[in-house]
């Protein structure tokens, strides 16, 4: 009996091992997609920011009509780095670039959006 009972631990011992490891994963990947979630909304923040930039006459400090000479300053609702991540914003012409880093390691996102005829149209891209 001592054998079976020694070989039940060995098993009850490896099965639990294997339930951490994976358990650490889960959260893992939860954790970068709450970050990817939260750096996604701070650019709809600056996005929502640019476009009253884009859409304010230049003597009123906007781009009258354009995103060229948009920067961090002109973003009100976010600082340029918070417990999200960090942004960077350009803007030329019709077209406004948002690149966001998170505070995860593994999150990077893109946005890239074209004012049209028919409102802001937002593209994102992850590396």
């Amino acid at each position: 009996m001592g054998q079976q009972q020694l070989l039940l631990v060995i098993l009850v011992t490896i099965l639990v091992g294997v339930a951490a490891v994976v358990a650490i994963d889960t959260m893992q990947e939860s954790r970068n997609n709450a970050n990817e979630s939260a750096v996604r909304q701070d650019i709809l923040m600056v996005i929502n920011d640019a476009q009253t930039y884009y859409k304010k006459p230049k003597m009123m400090n906007g781009g009258g009509s354009s995103f060229d000479g948009i920067s961090e300053k002109h973003i009100l609702s976010i600082e340029p780095e918070n417990e999200n991540g960090s942004y960077e914003i350009s803007g030329s012409g019709n077209t406004l670039t948002i690149k966001g880093t998170g505070t995860n390691e593994n999150v990077e996102i893109t946005a890239t959006a074209t004012m049209t005829s028919d409102g802001l149209e937002v593209s994102w891209s992850t590396p």
